[in-house]
């Protein structure tokens, strides 16, 4: 259908006369709205990153939680119990969310979403008694200071997810902002299971700068800048991880840990 201007003149498309509804050409005859929506297919790097964050925590845990677990040979606290479900419930949901995303069921999305926003505080509750717990231990045990700074660095990682999270659940309305700090708050757990896999200790920085690159890379292969969210999450990111040894190892810390942990 075209319009034709009053006084006559050159016609418009129905597109030209209504700019909201404009759409410009993508690569090879895909199409983008002036809304910046990223073409469906894309949702697929979702997918494939969650299951590639799932893939790790199993990795991660598998010697110290998920093996001991099917054979029996678990002995920790029922507390590591509740820990460890609520962690890999967690990892679960982001797969689930991403799949039911890609797939355009968004009501029941919404719906999983709004239930599994309830893991966040638990989960930082359970891991900072968890993370508490395990570094007196390993004070005791001979550690000494060491486990004190190690201790800060979990904190950081919790604050990492605790931020980018729970941030994320607040502006579900903002899709494009939920959808980049849910996996780059998931981030912060991630630390704890690559640090439980040898062969990679020497890469961990490594790994969990190319996962925050691939949200960039997403950016730029869907909407050609980088998306606000992004900058932001990764601001975080940087900044809390880059805090363990500057404050970690400080006398400050240090003594407040001591107060903390009662030792």
């Amino acid at each position: 259908m075209t319009v034709s201007p009053a006084g006559g003149g050159k016609s418009l498309t129905r597109s030209e006369a209504n700019p909201a509804t404009a759409v410009k050409p993508g690569r090879a005859g895909e199409t983008r709205t002036r809304t910046g929506r990223p073409p469906r297919k894309l949702h697929v790097y979702f997918v494939v990153f969650t299951v590639l964050f799932g893939l790790l925590v199993v990795a991660g845990f598998y010697r110290t939680f998920f093996g001991p677990v099917f054979s029996g040979t678990f002995s920790r606290p029922l507390i590591v119990h509740v820990h460890g479900a609520l962690f890999f419930g967690w990892t679960l949901l982001l797969v689930t969310q991403a799949s039911l995303a890609a797939t355009k069921r968004l009501r029941l999305h919404r719906a999983v979403g709004s239930a599994g926003a309830w893991l966040i505080i638990p989960m930082l509750v359970m891991g900072t008694v968890v993370a508490a717990a395990d570094s007196a231990h390993d004070y005791r045990a001979g550690q000494g200071d060491a486990a004190l700074v190690f201790f800060y660095g979990e904190l950081a990682d919790l604050a990492m997810f605790g931020v980018l999270a729970g941030g994320a659940m607040l502006l579900r309305h903002k899709p494009e902002f939920h959808k980049r700090w849910v996996i780059m708050g998931s981030l912060g757990l991630l630390g704890a299971a690559l640090g439980r896999i040898p062969e990679i200790l020497a890469y961990i920085d490594l790994i969990l700068l190319i996962l925050v690159a691939s949200v960039a890379g997403y950016d730029l292969a869907s909407r050609r800048t980088l998306h606000r969210a992004t900058v932001i999450g990764a601001a975080v990111l940087l900044a809390l991880n880059r805090t363990e040894g500057p404050i970690g190892a400080t006398h400050l810390w240090l003594n407040t840990a001591h107060h903390l942990l009662h030792l």
